[in-house]
């Protein structure tokens, strides 16, 4: 191998070392409205049962545990990877806020987290939403 086929392959293994331990500003979701396709407002164990029926839809799943009406604590395990958030709700609204993480990077000054935090983030939201469409 010639130097500079060398040099381009510690590149390339530069780029995704790099790419792999990129962290973000953390994202929490707060005050997101709950709208049901129904146009009745929900009663508090549908929007339980909403939260609840997102954890399987999302990948990878979230597990779920209800604390107390309207407090679920969500926990997720990817490979060496956890997450945990709160999430505290009413009848009209929703939040999702960090609790707690395992090999994310997470750095409380900043805030700022591994990425892929705010990938799964988003999309528990997006099935939390089409659960609560669905009501």
């Amino acid at each position: 191998m010639n130097v500079s086929m060398l040099r381009v392959c510690l590149l390339l293994i530069a780029i995704v070392f790099i790419q792999g331990c990129r962290t973000a500003p953390l994202m929490n979701v707060t005050d997101s409205g709950i709208n049901p396709g129904s146009g009745k407002e929900a009663t508090l164990q549908e929007v339980t049962q909403a939260i609840l029926g997102a954890a399987t839809s999302t990948r990878p799943a979230w597990s779920m545990n209800v604390i107390k009406p309207g407090h679920i604590l969500a926990t997720l395990y990817n490979r060496s990877h956890m997450a945990a958030v709160d999430i505290t709700y009413t009848t009209t609204s929703y939040n999702i806020a960090y609790k707690e993480s395992t090999n994310l990077k997470y750095d409380a000054e900043g805030p700022t987290i591994h990425a892929n935090y705010n990938s799964w983030i988003q999309n528990l939201d997006t099935a939390i939403k089409g659960q609560l469409n669905a009501i």
